[in-house]
């Protein structure tokens, strides 16, 4: 059962800070130190400094990134930069963007979504959850008592109740928030209408719906209420039972999932060679002229495909798994679909398998990027380096397995694009 809320969400003020492009930033996770400050000085009042606020050795207990944060959002509300919305509202949300020279449009709304303690009941989530990135959301809530950023989820709206609600409200109304940010265009309507409200919510009611952005921020909701009614803090119970999501519909046209390459640190041209054999017993091994041809031969097989760059070889390959069902070559309780995942094959035979990099060492060797430039300079820049390319998976992939309560590996999916940062804001206290 999916429980939605209407809010009264705070809002940058335009007359006071002007282009809201220039406030406005990339989800914190995917935020770089030279992009923060890069942001920090686009505008004095930039999301950065409520989201992802700097450092400094002086930081201690009483005066750190998190309380200045809280202090920031308080001094903004007072000023008149954010203000609060008149009504209980919610969000019809639009994006358009180009994906492969096709454009685009994903509609879906931003709302309360009531929080679930027992997981069976409440959102699919399809990710594995660290207790770094947790903590820090931990600290940014418990100082501002806000929901900054909506957690990114998406309604299986099959029958298409939801997305002909939203259309049908959009058409006959003016957006109130129509800004273009990383190439995206972005378009909010309120939708403060009670009737129009209680449509959508008989409509999803009995929907589900998977995370796909934001399984540390929906588990740190549910800590942050077991604080506040533990330290019988001021949120209201009811307040404390929600937390501000975005639902994209799953109608296929509007969306794009991009994969998540891996670099790996500490895989010499010769540790490969070496261990060649390991991998041919699984897959072939392909060797192609240049990175073109490699992206072609990956989209060319589809699944079961991986793209490798060997930084002290400068050598392009692509490893062509030999069967068609990898379910049998990796030992888990998991499904069939789960073992089938490229990024779980990569992991379990050419990893762990044939590299030997498992466990914690493969946590302080592999990093992640969906660029593929970046991957390949990285690579590059010295002996020792090697990166894997990944074809996406399909959302047809993703729902076979959220629906069996898995959970895919870290950094297995990125649903492009990413609703941006400072478009509203849930303030729970």
């Amino acid at each position: 059962m999916t429980i939605i809320k209407p809010f009264r969400g705070y809002r940058y003020n335009p007359k006071a800070v002007g282009d809201l492009s220039r406030v406005i930033t990339p989800p914190y996770d995917v935020i770089n130190r030279d992009q923060q400050a890069s942001y920090y000085k686009t505008h004095p009042y930039n999301f950065i400094r409520l989201d992802l606020g700097k450092t400094s050795p002086k930081d201690n207990e009483k005066n750190n990134r998190y309380t200045r944060a809280g202090i920031f959002l308080e001094e903004w509300i007072d000023k008149g930069i954010l203000v609060r919305d008149l009504r209980e509202s919610v969000y019809v949300y639009d994006q358009e963007y180009i994906d492969d020279g096709k454009k685009r449009r994903r509609l879906g709304f931003i709302s309360l979504a009531r929080l679930e303690e027992d997981r069976t009941k409440g959102f699919l989530p399809h990710e594995r959850t660290f207790r770094g990135p947790k903590l820090d959301r931990l600290n940014l809530m418990r100082e501002t008592g806000a929901n900054m950023s909506p957690i990114f989820s998406i309604v299986l709206d099959e029958n298409k109740k939801i997305i002909n609600i939203l259309k049908d409200f959009a058409r006959k109304s003016k957006p109130v928030f129509d800004v273009k940010f990383d190439g995206t265009r972005n378009r909010i309507w309120l939708m403060d209408d009670p009737v129009a409200i209680k449509r959508l919510k008989v409509s999803i009611k009995d929907k589900r719906a998977l995370i796909a952005d934001g399984h540390h921020r929906y588990e740190v909701a549910l800590e942050y209420k077991r604080y506040m009614l533990k330290h019988k803090a001021a949120a209201g119970p009811d307040a404390l039972n929600y937390v501000m999501m975005y639902f994209a519909t799953s109608d296929p046209s509007g969306f794009a999932i991009l994969p998540t390459h891996r670099m790996v640190e500490g895989i010499s041209a010769e540790s490969f060679r070496r261990n060649l054999d390991k991998i041919s017993k699984f897959f072939d091994i392909i060797h192609l002229g240049s990175k073109d041809k490699m992206f072609a031969r990956m989209r060319a097989e589809g699944r079961h495909t991986i793209g490798v760059y060997m930084g002290g070889l400068r050598d392009y390959l692509c490893l062509s798994l030999k069967r068609r069902d990898a379910s049998g070559l990796i030992k888990s309780k998991n499904s069939a679909y789960w073992r089938n995942l490229d990024v779980v094959i990569l992991h379990r035979l050419v990893f762990e398998k044939a590299l030997g990099i498992r466990g914690e060492k493969a946590e302080r060797v592999i990093s992640f990027t969906r660029d593929p430039q970046e991957a390949f300079e990285w690579a590059a820049s010295g002996d020792g380096r090697a990166a894997f390319f990944l074809n996406p998976p399909a959302l047809d992939e993703i729902k076979n397995i959220v629906k069996r309560r898995e959970r895919m590996p870290h950094k297995t999916t990125y649903f492009y694009p990413k609703p941006p940062s400072g478009m509203v804001i849930n303030k729970i206290n």
